[in-house]
């Protein structure tokens, strides 16, 4: 059986990715310079020890600890909340991601669509013999100006005309909010820690993308998620796995043209598939599904090669496509691509 060779630059053009790259490197170098004496120590962010170590250094600016209880890295001390503020509405890296990513829904790429997909296929499982007056909720939580949810409200309306659904989302960015691409979406600004209470038990899936590792506290985070659900009500989200191939190949200390899980200011948080099990668990969710259907580990280390440190990683990169997307598919099938998804339920 022939498996398909997914290339990088159908996410992005290695142009556009060495510039972001470079330039998130001297947005990194700006916080640190300018807020470093303000940067403020934490415990363990994903089982709450007070007992961890330095290891290393992120490019000699950024600490990074292990914890002695969980064995999970993490950035610390982390820029505090008016350093990340700088870095988030004034750096350029992340103007020119958004300018990705907006390339990206105009033009269908896939991971919009598979991401589409995964809801669908949790509707399938859970909604579909639903009573026709049941409304199904939707929170999207970081949804800039909701053009996926855009997506998605399409998708639901083509394949579902039985079931009535209604579409939200929030983000602290209030231009993309006042920016909304579709009427019929319900967008809001805000931080999702601060109007839990205001909205507890009021949606049936809540949806996050990329967002957790950001993350200064991502247990506070998961609290409020867990009370904005209906009991049983299904959160889905997609992290990096810091114990995907790709990020094993070429650390955060590495020239790569996606961001290492750990990529401080903005990736803080490191999970990996065995510390977002316990994670969950320990914060009153069960797993429903956990995956890693990255595509990229293979190109990227391709993309990549003359600055992999490993001669293993360098014979994988110089294999004949086909024998390249065979190894990407077993990677995925065995959940060690640098990208994880996860669905998971409420518990009370």
């Amino acid at each position: 059986m022939k498996y398909n060779y997914y290339k990088f630059s159908s996410n992005r053009s290695i142009e556009d990715a060495k510039k972001i790259f470079f330039q998130r490197l001297e947005d990194a170098s700006y916080i640190f310079s300018k807020y470093k004496n303000d940067f403020e120590t934490r415990d363990c962010p994903y089982c709450g020890s007070t007992s961890y170590r330095n290891i290393d250094y992120f490019h000699k600016m950024y600490g990074i600890d292990k914890c002695n209880v969980c064995g999970s890295s993490f950035i610390n001390p982390i820029p505090n909340i008016d350093a990340l503020s700088d870095y988030y509405e004034n750096c350029l890296c992340n103007r020119q991601l958004s300018k990705v990513i907006k390339q990206r829904y105009d033009n269908n790429n896939f991971i919009n669509d598979d991401r589409v997909q995964l809801v669908i296929n949790l509707i399938d499982k859970n909604y579909k013999n639903e009573n026709e007056t049941k409304i199904i909720k939707i929170l999207e939580v970081g949804c800039n100006n909701g053009a996926f949810l855009s997506k998605l409200r399409q998708a639901l309306e083509f394949n579902y005309t039985n079931i009535k659904f209604k579409l939200y989302g929030i983000d602290i960015d209030s231009i993309a909010i006042k920016n909304s691409v579709d009427s019929k979406l319900n967008l809001f600004c805000g931080f999702a820690e601060e109007i839990s209470n205001n909205y507890k038990d009021e949606y049936d899936i809540i949806i996050h993308f990329e967002l957790i590792e950001h993350l200064i506290n991502p247990k506070i985070f998961i609290s409020s998620i867990h009370n904005m659900l209906v009991d049983s009500g299904k959160m889905v989200f997609t992290t990096p796995n810091i114990l995907g191939l790709d990020n094993q190949a070429l650390n955060y200390n590495n020239v790569r043209y996606l961001a290492h899980a750990l990529f401080p200011p903005m990736h803080i948080n490191a999970f990996s598939s065995q510390n977002i099990s316990h994670f969950l668990i320990s914060n009153n969710f069960a797993i429903e599904d956990l995956s890693t259907p990255g595509r990229f580990d293979i190109d990227m280390i391709s993309e990549c090669i003359n600055h992999l440190d490993d001669d293993l990683f360098r014979d994988i990169s110089l294999l004949d496509e086909n024998t390249k997307a065979l190894f990407q598919e077993l990677i995925a099938r065995l959940n060690i691509s640098s990208h994880m998804q996860c669905v998971a339920s409420k518990i009370l």
